[in-house]
């Protein structure tokens, strides 16, 4: 919830991170690495503008401002390790529809 406030125009993106972070500290929790929100677009719901769940000196992102009337598909991941993510046997598949066809 203390995420999805900060989604107005004026905020950044760096600020949602930061209260996922808090949150996650609060309850002694910690942010998935790897995990992205993305803007999205009419047919794109992938875009070059992101909210990453734990930033790491590897892993950044640029900054930005949200405007009025941003969409933004917010997903937040918490594990109770070290929010690193782990193979299992059975492989998860995700489609994408490509653009050019």
């Amino acid at each position: 919830m203390a995420a999805t406030r900060l989604i107005k125009a004026g905020s950044t993106n760096q600020e949602v991170t930061a209260a996922i972070k808090g949150v996650c500290d609060d309850y002694e929790v910690t942010p998935m690495q790897g995990v992205l929100s993305h803007k999205i677009k009419k047919h794109l719901i992938d875009g070059n503008e992101v909210i990453i769940n734990h930033e790491t000196p590897e892993q950044r992102v640029d900054d930005w401002e949200f405007a009025p009337g941003d969409v933004i598909a917010l997903d937040v991941y918490v594990s109770t390790g070290d929010g690193m993510g782990r193979e299992a046997d059975i492989r998860t598949m995700v489609y994408k529809r490509e653009m050019d066809m």
